[in-house]
């Protein structure tokens, strides 16, 4: 398998349509698309190790809460549960983007974080998207002031049973990570977050 090159198809702001040229392993010539945040698609770049986005798993120390937020997802035409998330800024550290988006999306603060993942691809199929899972402490009391017009959010403190309790739900829609972290926290509770630092 080789990467021969790649031509954009469509671009808009935050997302390029990308079709690649490659190589199969018996040597024959083949096509995939791709979308992309990058001028150029990893493939081609090689420049897999740094995430395009955040998802923060946000753990209330004081409450012994998960924080979960239901947002307004226009893929999908309708609300997801999951985590607050951003794209991280040129020359953005992780942290920060953590921090940013937490207060953003939740009104929350960051602490501390306990851990983060290398950059993990989100659906490689059909994209090159990375992002990090950063598991963090954080205090405060949710607000939704800083949301912006295009975001509607709403924000739960959830202890273990009320976690289990929505992931029994059929007729939520979840994001796939944060499905599996409320499961852990569900199963783990606490230690999910403190077991690894």
């Amino acid at each position: 398998m080789k990467i021969i090159d790649a031509a954009v198809v469509a671009q808009s702001k935050f997302v390029t349509l990308f079709e690649v040229a490659y190589t199969d392993k018996k040597g024959n010539a083949r096509h995939w698309h791709l979308v992309s945040r990058d001028a150029q698609p990893k493939c081609v770049t090689g420049a897999q190790s740094r995430p395009d986005a955040a998802i923060i798993v946000p753990y209330h120390r004081r409450e012994n809460k998960l924080v979960v937020i239901k947002e307004y997802r226009v893929p999908i035409g309708d609300y997801q549960y999951g985590f607050p998330a951003g794209l991280l800024d040129p020359g953005e550290a992780l942290a920060v983007t953590a921090g940013r988006e937490l207060k953003e999306e939740t009104g929350l603060d960051l602490v501390q974080i306990y851990r983060h993942s290398p950059a993990i691809f989100s659906s490689a199929g059909i994209t090159d998207e990375s992002i990090a899972m950063v598991f963090a402490e954080v205090e405060g009391s949710p607000s939704l002031h800083h949301n912006g017009d295009s975001e509607d959010i709403e924000v739960f403190l959830m202890d273990r049973q009320e976690v289990r309790d929505l992931l029994q739900r059929s007729d939520l829609f979840f994001g796939a990570r944060a499905w599996l972290a409320m499961d852990a926290f569900a199963r783990m509770g606490e230690a999910y977050f403190n077991n690894i630092v």
